[in-house]
């Protein structure tokens, strides 16, 4: 059996983290090595990015030098010892923040991010997307007043910039964040079923 790698997308807010956590749990239950990561990489890196309100090429270069050690050093290893890696967050957030947020050109994005990954891909990335207002809403209760990437009228950018994406890139499927977590873990675990048969046996 090849292992997997699975990618998590969607706005701060969304219920990303939880179902990345929860989809870990729910293959170590199965058998399956499993690897959960997230980006940034290096954790401090959206620290330097909040605290310096770097220009929009600034940010770029430093998520790419960030994802790149992140690919070369866990990611493509851990593949190559057939752990299914899962990841909080991929190419398509920079696609999504820096290109439809800031206003960058995407196809240069795109073409930076191949050679950052060295074309490496998510066999499934699950985007999950929420209302900005509900997503404002949980940042608001969990970590108190939002930082500048949690501003209403950018994240309604890259929303939209995420649904844009999972229109035209491969293997995206889009789950409603509103609904319960263990509910979205069992179409998760549906889709890949689906998509891989006979994984998850």
């Amino acid at each position: 059996m090849s292992p997997l790698f699975i990618s998590f997308e969607g706005i701060d807010g969304s219920g990303k983290t939880t179902l990345a956590k929860l989809l870990f749990t729910a293959l170590g239950k199965r058998g399956i090595k499993a690897l959960l990561t997230r980006e940034p990489f290096d954790p401090d890196i959206r620290k330097k990015v909040l605290e310096n309100d770097l220009a929009p090429w600034g940010e770029v270069f430093l998520f790419l030098g960030d994802r790149n050690l992140h690919v070369e050093n866990l990611i493509k290893p851990r593949l190559r010892e057939e752990y299914t890696v899962i990841t909080d967050r991929f190419y398509l957030s920079t696609l999504a923040y820096q290109g439809f947020g800031r206003g960058l050109d995407l196809k240069k994005l795109k073409e930076l991010n191949e050679k950052a990954t060295g074309g490496l891909k998510p066999d499934m990335t699950f985007l999950v997307d929420v209302p900005v207002e509900v997503a404002l809403e949980r940042v608001q209760r969990e970590r108190g007043n939002p930082d500048r990437f949690e501003d209403r009228a950018f994240l309604e950018r890259v929303r939209q910039g995420f649904l844009t994406l999972a229109r035209e890139e491969e293997n995206v499927i889009v789950l409603d964040g509103q609904k319960s977590p263990y509910e979205l873990l069992g179409e998760i675990l549906k889709h890949i079923d689906i998509r891989f048969r006979n994984y998850l046996i």
